[in-house]
């Protein structure tokens, strides 16, 4: 890639269809969260159905699917196998160059997840109200929160750090720390929710336990496209499930 402190100026023809599945991915995955109990995490005396609190996500995530698709191909970013099957290319080919660091960095998330659950076990039994089925993590955690975070913030920083004057690897590490940033931070709403007054030590956790895997997220999106970084998200919530499934952490 080259180091051009700007943007390109000429416009790469976007397909229209790439953004229409990326949009149907992230809705598919936000619907999976119709299986949590929301609900239950309100505030005394408020009560708003289950499927109302999905809106304000769903929103998101196709704001974040149009940011994405508008910006990623101008900056060496790419969705390699949905763009091969939307081609009708094989799609085999792209998806297995993304499996390798896919698994390692599910690998490294799932110890991590493993590690914070061990140490915050008695936070953990009193957020067991809100239980999150697998399905969810995999559906809006793998896909939904990828193409947020990733897809959508990660792409839309870089763009902002080149057109800022950053060279194009420094505007990605910049993009790939504050996407993971704010990620990190979008857990403290379901934190603060579950646990009125979190201790330093816990919000410390989950800020780092959701930081570092999300670097490594970026770093695969860059590496292999969106769909490596999906891998690896859902991968390490398979893995940690396996292990929670032990009785070793709490779920």
């Amino acid at each position: 890639m080259s180091d051009s402190a700007t943007l390109p100026a000429t416009e790469l023809r976007r397909d229209p269809r790439l953004l229409i599945a990326m949009i149907a991915l992230g809705l598919a995955g936000v619907a999976t969260l119709s299986v949590v109990p929301l609900e239950t995490i309100l505030p005394p005396g408020v009560h708003v159905p289950r499927l109302m609190l999905l809106i304000q996500p769903a929103i998101l995530t196709m704001a974040c699917a149009a940011l994405g698709w508008w910006f990623q191909q101008r900056l060496g970013l790419d969705a390699p196998v949905l763009r091969a099957v939307l081609a009708g290319d094989t799609w085999l080919r792209p998806l297995q160059r993304g499996v390798a660091g896919a698994a390692v960095v599910a690998a490294a998330t799932a110890a991590i997840l493993v590690a914070y659950g061990s140490a915050t076990q008695d936070a953990a039994t009193a957020t067991s109200q809100l239980y999150i089925p697998l399905i969810a993590r995999l559906g809006y955690g793998g896909v939904g929160e990828e193409i947020i975070a990733r897809w959508g913030l990660l792409t839309g920083f870089m763009a902002l750090a080149m057109r800022l004057g950053r060279g194009r690897d420094a505007a990605f590490w910049i993009a790939n720390a504050a996407a993971a940033l704010l990620f990190a931070l979008g857990h403290f709403g379901a934190l603060f929710a579950m646990v009125p007054h979190p201790s330093l030590a816990l919000m410390a956790a989950v800020l780092l336990a959701n930081f570092v895997p999300a670097m490594g997220f970026g770093w695969l999106y860059r590496q292999h496209g969106i769909e490596s970084a999906m891998l690896a998200h859902g991968g390490a919530h398979m893995l940690f499930a396996a292990v929670a499934a032990s009785g070793l952490v709490a779920w």
